[in-house]
C-alpha cells in the first residue's frame, strides 16, 4: 500500500501565495491541480499493481501561519527549514492520520522518505513516521530526484546518527523500464522535476547506474 501525504487542493476562495502561483504555472493543471495529481497516483498504482491512499493534507505552498502569511516564500520549502507553525499543526495532523492508517493496515515495515534534499513535506513526514513507528520497523528511501540533483543530500540526511546501514536491490532492465514508465505517467511533474519529459529516462538510468539499483537505509 502506497500513501501520499499532501493531496488536497487549496480552498476555492483561498488566496494563493506567490510560491503556489508559480507551482500552478509550472504544473499547468488549473486551479485544482491535486485533483489531477491524485488521478495520476491512482493510474500509476494500477500500473504497478499497488493500492493507494491519499491522506488529504495541504502541500507546503498552501499553508499559512496564524497571521495569514504564507509559511514559505519562493523555494523556501526546500532546504529542510520547517516553519514553527508546521511543527505545531502539520506534524500532529500527519501523526494522527498515520495512526489511523497503521491501525487499519498493520504493516510489518513502513517505508518513508530519508528527506534528502530537505523538502519540508518530506522532513515532516520522516519526523511523523519516526514518532509513530519504532526504528526497527522503518526503512528509508532516497528522495529521488532531489538526491540526484544534490550529491551531498544523502550525506546530510544521514548526519543525525552514525548507525546507518544501506541495502541495495539490483534492478533488471525490465524493472528499470517499468520505473521509467511509472514516472512518465506523472505528466504534471516532468517539466518541473526533470526539465522535460524527454530528459527524464536518461536521468533515471544515470541515477540507477550510479547507485547500482534501488538503495534503502535503516538504523542498525
Amino acid at each position: 500500500m502506497i500513501a501520499t501525504v499532501c493531496t488536497a487542493d487549496a480552498a476555492p476562495d483561498a488566496e494563493l501565495s506567490p510560491s503556489a502561483q508559480h507551482e500552478h504555472w509550472q504544473w499547468k493543471l488549473g486551479d485544482r491541480p491535486y485533483e489531477q495529481r491524485c488521478i495520476e497516483d491512482d493510474y500509476v498504482a494500477g500500473l504497478l499493481g499497488a493500492s493507494y491512499v491519499h491522506m488529504g493534507l495541504l502541500d507546503a505552498i498552501y499553508r499559512y501561519d496564524e497571521n495569514s502569511a504564507p509559511l514559505y516564500s519562493g523555494k523556501g520549502f526546500m532546504g529542510g527549514q520547517v516553519h514553527p507553525s508546521d511543527w505545531l499543526s502539520q506534524l500532529p495532523a500527519l501523526v494522527s492520520r498515520l495512526e489511523d492508517l497503521i491501525e487499519t493496515f498493520a504493516p510489518g515495515r513502513v517505508y518513508c522518505p530519508l528527506a534528502a534534499g530537505g523538502h519540508v513535506d518530506h522532513v515532516i513526514t520522516r519526523r511523523a513516521v519516526e514518532q509513530r513507528c519504532s526504528a526497527d520497523h522503518i526503512v528509508y528511501y532516497e528522495d529521488y530526484p532531489y538526491a540526484q540533483k544534490d550529491p551531498a543530500a544523502i550525506t546530510r540526511a544521514l548526519a543525525d546518527a552514525d548507525n546507518w546501514r544501506s541495502s541495495l536491490i539490483e534492478l533488471t532492465g525490465e524493472e528499470i523500464e517499468m520505473r521509467i514508465a511509472a514516472i512518465g505517467n506523472y505528466a504534471s511533474q516532468l517539466a518541473a522535476v526533470f526539465g522535460s519529459a524527454e530528459d527524464m529516462p536518461g536521468l533515471v538510468r544515470e541515477y540507477i547506474a550510479n547507485t547500482g539499483g534501488e538503495r534503502y537505509w535503516e538504523r542498525e
